[in-house]
């Protein structure tokens, strides 16, 4: 959910606990959001370390800059408006985002959403292509393009740099649904150098798909992953083969290593109530806890306050 930097070297845990870091680690290790009907859904960093974090269930972006324990309001909330998958593009001064108003249905509620990066006021809204589409997670290549998967369409959307519309730039019969109404495309992340990486929600197949020298997109490519990927949600970019996952119905964040056309999946956090996506920053990798199904009618109450968790991740194994 936003353009790559390499990550430090990190202290390596296995099967953290989602609210437990390492004793000796004296690193800040949550951000606690406003209110209680926040259910935050996306985030994204900026080079910084400042955290921006988009939500569900007030519509309202808050910000909380590296080192504050409670996120502070940026972008005010708004009646029958929600917030999902954030980028940040600091060369342009802009905070991306997938927004969905229910106002306007039923003409395409969905929206990429571009704010101020310095003050949060909007600046553009692009409408999703057809009628029925759904922007989720979005990333950003190193030219600034800015893609964004959408989980109902079924396709990846591309709004060029100083484009004024969103076209489909992939879509393939390896998108569709494995049963009708099922979400599909979901986390999206770029390599810094020319692929996109993107996890199906309801299989857990994880693509590859080559940004060709015309802009285009190339054929995905499916990447076996074993022990299989479980409801993918965020996905981000770690270092030259491993991919940050996170598991959103198993409570779980997980590294993908990719070599030879396939991967392994290594459970690094778990405990979490739904988790949905991760910023990486150089502290490590801060995961949202969504909580999202007391939002959509499971009954009882989320745990207060929302919090984003900061998880330490892995160091890439040495290379022979």
């Amino acid at each position: 959910m936003r353009p790559t930097r390499w990550l430090p070297l990190l202290t390596l845990v296995t099967a953290v606990s989602a609210c437990e870091p390492p004793a000796e680690d004296s690193v800040q290790t949550e951000v606690q959001l406003p209110g209680e009907k926040f259910y935050p859904e996306g985030i994204a960093s900026s080079s910084d370390g400042t955290l921006y974090i988009g939500s569900v269930g007030t519509g309202a972006i808050a910000r909380a800059r590296k080192g504050e324990l409670g996120a502070h309001v940026f972008v005010p909330p708004r009646a029958a408006f929600a917030v999902y998958g954030l980028a940040v593009d600091e060369a342009r001064d802009t905070l991306w985002a997938c927004t969905y108003d229910d106002n306007l249905l039923p003409a395409q509620p969905a929206y990429l959403t571009a704010y101020a990066l310095a003050t949060g006021e909007l600046k553009a809204s692009h409408r999703m292509p057809g009628t029925s589409g759904f922007c989720n997670d979005l990333t950003l290549d190193s030219a600034g393009n800015v893609y964004a998967s959408d989980a109902i369409a079924h396709t990846l959307v591309r709004l060029p740099v100083g484009g004024s519309a969103l076209t489909t730039w992939a879509s393939d019969d390896a998108f569709a649904p494995i049963a009708e109404g099922s979400f599909t495309l979901n986390g999206i992340t770029y390599d810094g150098a020319s692929t996109l990486y993107v996890v199906k929600y309801d299989s857990g197949t994880l693509f590859s798909i080559a940004i060709q020298a015309d802009g285009s997109a190339g054929a995905p490519v499916t990447i076996p992953v074993v022990p299989a990927i479980e409801s993918g949600d965020g996905l981000e970019w770690l270092d030259a083969q491993r991919l940050l996952v996170v598991e959103n119905a198993p409570g779980r964040v997980s590294v993908v290593t990719h070599s030879g056309g396939s991967g392994t999946k290594q459970v690094i956090a778990n405990g979490f109530v739904e988790p949905t996506t991760a910023a990486l920053t150089d502290e490590g990798a801060w995961v949202l806890e969504a909580q999202m199904k007391y939002l959509f009618g499971t009954p009882g109450d989320p745990a207060l306050p929302f919090r984003v968790h900061r998880l330490v991740v892995p160091a890439a194994p040495l290379l022979p």
